[in-house]
């Protein structure tokens, strides 16, 4: 499916920087196919973050290329055997498209102006906020893991830590490099491959255990095996960050756009309120309890 330049087309919004025509065909089935075009519409209907698992991760993005081209199947068969002349699809079509219309009007006119929020605002919400845009203390460290499965038997946990006693006495030998024997004897292969490097982590996100060893550690410690759910754990504390207040500048787009989502909500529930509001409106209840009773 030429996954890697649809992946860079799609995903980082650089149509027509490859060799792809907008309407070139990534997948077909029969004579239902799927566009560059719409899948780049698609993924651009995304929030970005999850763009960015979908890049990371070319089955997900295999997925939705199937589910995409499964619905245009069971479309183009539905179409041609006459479903959609059938008055409840029909009503259902027609509920659907009054939504789309009435949701994408109520947008355009809850839209702020362009020039909203100015930077004094964006300057008030964060001093107002700073407490969401602090970033917890955190620990540097390093690991060497030897897993332990959950059905494991006492004999095997204990073969674990027999092994992990050894790494232990290893890493605290004079001249030891923890990188090397991380590479070298770490079950967490994501992590040995960077010499059992686990980066920055936010002290509540640690595993109790591990939580508690560290906190009497102090940078460039090893620890003794520290023992959780899932195996050994032999850690390596590189260093600690306090909790820091991040610079408006790294939050600045952010603060933006909550901003503008928040006024353009204001704003459609001010026009419902007065479109729909209780002075406005007027429910005929008995008729409502007869449709009711008419639908079940």
């Amino acid at each position: 499916m030429k996954r890697s330049a649809m992946a860079l087309c799609g995903l980082l919004a650089c149509v027509g920087s490859v060799a792809w025509a907008q309407d070139d065909v990534v997948a077909s089935a029969g004579h239902a196919t799927v566009t560059q075009e719409e899948i780049t519409t698609m993924l651009g209907n995304l929030a970005p973050d999850v763009r960015t698992r979908l890049a990371a991760d070319p089955s997900r993005l295999d997925q939705l290329v199937r589910a995409r081209l499964a619905q245009k199947v069971v479309f183009d068969e539905a179409k041609a055997k006459g479903w959609d002349q059938q008055p409840q699809v029909k009503r259902a079509v027609e509920w659907a498209q009054r939504q789309a219309v009435a949701d994408s009007y109520l947008a355009s006119i809850a839209r702020p102006p362009a020039d909203y929020p100015g930077e004094q605002d964006i300057q008030s919400a964060y001093d107002e906020n700073k407490a969401m845009f602090t970033v917890p203390y955190s620990l540097h460290f390093a690991q060497i893991f030897v897993a332990v499965p959950r059905s494991a038997t006492a004999s095997e946990i204990d073969t674990a830590r027999k092994k992990a006693v050894d790494i232990a006495k290893q890493a605290h030998a004079s001249g030891a490099d923890f990188a090397t024997l991380a590479k070298a004897d770490s079950e967490d292969k994501s992590s040995a491959a960077n010499g059992g490097d686990m980066g920055l982590v936010p002290q509540g996100m640690l595993l109790p255990e591990i939580r508690k060893v560290t906190d009497g550690m102090k940078p460039g410690e090893v620890s003794e095996p520290v023992q959780t759910a899932m195996g050994f754990h032999v850690i390596k504390l590189i260093g600690t960050q306090p909790a820091t207040v991040r610079p408006l500048a790294d939050v600045h787009d952010q603060i933006k756009a909550m901003l503008r989502q928040q006024r353009t909500q204001q704003n459609a529930q001010a026009y419902l309120a007065k479109a729909v509001g209780p002075t406005a409106v007027s429910i005929n209840e008995d008729a409502v309890r007869k449709a009711l009773s008419a639908s079940q």
